[in-house]
């Protein structure tokens, strides 16, 4: 067994990490004679109640700004402890005015299932008419609403609300005390981080999945000091990137502006700090098409977006966690840096998948590339091109049959170079996922079981990757040759930032592959030859 330590920071991170996690706790088996194809230690760790009762928790270090916890409170299931209700001690004799905020309710959600596991089995999620419990989106407030799985307290990190009049975006230092309360902050992070190290017995490395337009700094502070004390220890960072796209922010957009810089600088950083990266464009940015069909999606639900974004990348990182798997972090970013300068990747899929599968529909038109900068502007079929100047691609395909098998394999097999394929089960679509499937996902005949769809997800190395640096690096030079006022609000000096600038294009460089002319005479003259 090979342990994960996972880290969560910021609304969108926790959003997408709830669904990941509720897939999770789906995987449980609660009968004798069941088996489950998930090694569920690499992921939880194992621990007790006050009350002496077995539980399994999550290896999880969580953050967020405190009023985006909601309802959550570090007794969930585990200790018989309200933070809320606690008594201190205070040196003060005199009178004492008390207000308190008004309470919170818990979701309807949790309201049900805590009726469910009290009236039954706790196993057992249905109601008497044997419908489970199901997520009204309407009811979603905070992401801890539809929470399946219970938290210990010590993977909690609530940090302060900013004052109403200081925004959190785009601030990547910013100021002295901005950099003090990174670091106050980062001491936490890595006080947890390290009882969580010192619980695992071989720990393969970490994943971590922050916001960058509100976490980028916290966490680049984080993984600089893990860097310093883990220096060999695999490192998977997904960032999920902000709203601001470079080259679609006006320049006199100041905020606009620090957003895009502040997701350069945490780019640029994870060059040298992960192992491998793999950024996530905003939801906000998604282009409809083709890869939507058999999905009523609605992109301002960060319910409904999180959920999608979980599904490709729990299915993509499912290989990290099957029982008797040969793979880990370090042979997964191996496989898809096998030329050693291709530290970025690309995370692309297609859900659900229909039966049987179509290759040109379903592995082509309908893989979306989440990683790929589209714009608003661009055709969302431009995505679905695939580029011949790729490096390496892992699929992992859930819940396909022997004969889907041999169709993919089939349609691999003419790609170059040949996709790394790994097969794993069906995923599990819970009751906390969203209704948004035009087709219900399929049961697995058994109630305490939650039903399940296909999945096709891939990580990929490409050359497209050098759009994302040439495009941040072009606003970085456009605002040194400005001098634009964004730079000196940022605390960035000059020859930092042209460093950044040139830092940005050799990256660029180092994804471009082989000439674009020469690729695409090789197009023309293999089209000739069909001919």
């Amino acid at each position: 067994m090979k342990e994960i330590i996972y880290i969560q920071a910021g609304q969108l991170a926790n959003y997408t990490g709830t669904h990941f996690w509720n897939t999770q706790e789906a995987y449980f088996t609660y009968g004798e004679d069941e088996h489950s194809e998930i090694d569920h230690d690499v992921s939880f760790r194992e621990g007790s109640t006050s009350n002496g009762e077995s539980t399994y928790s999550p290896r999880l270090l969580l953050f967020d700004r405190r009023s985006n916890f909601g309802t959550l409170s570090s007794n969930r299931g585990l200790y018989d402890t309200n933070e809320g209700d606690l008594q201190q001690e205070s040196l003060w004799n005199g009178g004492v005015a008390e207000y308190r905020q008004d309470h919170i309710p818990p979701s309807n959600y949790h309201v049900r299932l805590d009726h469910e596991a009290g009236d039954d089995d706790k196993s057992l999620e249905t109601d008497e008419d044997g419908v489970a419990p199901q997520v009204s989106e309407s009811d979603v407030r905070f992401w801890w609403d539809y929470s399946r799985v219970f938290l210990h307290p010590r993977s909690m990190r609530r940090l302060p609300d900013p004052p109403d009049w200081e925004s959190t975006e785009g601030n990547w230092v910013g100021s002295k005390d901005a950099f003090e309360r990174h670091n106050t902050d980062t001491d936490l992070m890595e006080e947890s981080f390290r009882s969580f190290v010192e619980e695992c017995d071989n720990l393969q490395g970490i994943q971590v999945m922050n916001d960058t337009s509100t976490f980028g700094g916290f966490t680049g502070s984080f993984l600089t000091a893990y860097r310093d004390e883990f220096p060999r220890l695999p490192c998977l960072v997904i960032p999920l990137m902000s709203y601001s796209l470079p080259g679609h922010v006006r320049t006199d957009n100041d905020m606009g502006m620090r957003t895009v810089i502040n997701d350069a600088l945490y780019l640029h950083g994870l060059a040298s700090l992960s192992t491998m990266t793999v950024p996530v464009q905003a939801p906000e940015t998604w282009v409809a098409g083709e890869w939507l069909n058999g999905i009523d999606l609605k992109h301002k639900s960060v319910y409904q977006t999180s959920a999608l974004l979980s599904a490709h990348i729990e299915t993509a990182t499912v290989p990290l966690r099957l029982r008797g798997s040969m793979e880990d972090l370090d042979s997964v970013c191996g496989v898809l840096n096998w030329g050693g300068s291709n530290r970025f990747a690309h995370l692309s899929g297609a859900f659900p998948l229909p039966s049987p599968p179509q290759a040109q529909r379903d592995f082509v038109r309908r893989a979306y590339d989440f990683s790929l900068i589209s714009g608003g502007q661009e055709k969302a079929e431009d995505n679905f091109q695939a580029t011949r100047l790729e490096f390496a691609r892992i699929y992992v395909a859930r819940g396909f049959s022997s004969s889907d098998r041999r169709q993919l394999d089939a349609w691999t097999e003419s790609r170059r170079p040949l996709p790394y394929t790994i097969f794993a089960p069906a995923y599990p679509v819970p009751s906390s996922f969203p209704t948004f499937l035009d087709s219900p996902a399929a049961s697995t005949g058994d109630k305490l079981r939650a039903p399940t769809t296909r999945v096709l997800s891939s990580l990929h190395t490409t050359s497209r990757t050098s759009e994302m640096f040439a495009a941040y690096a072009a606003v970085v030079d456009d605002c040194v040759r400005r001098g634009a006022e964004v730079l000196s609000a940022m605390e960035l000096e000059k020859d930092d930032t042209i460093e950044l600038r040139d830092d940005l294009w050799a990256l660029r460089d180092k994804y471009v592959g082989l000439e674009e002319g020469d690729a695409i005479t090789e197009d023309l003259e293999l089209d000739v030859d069909e001919e």
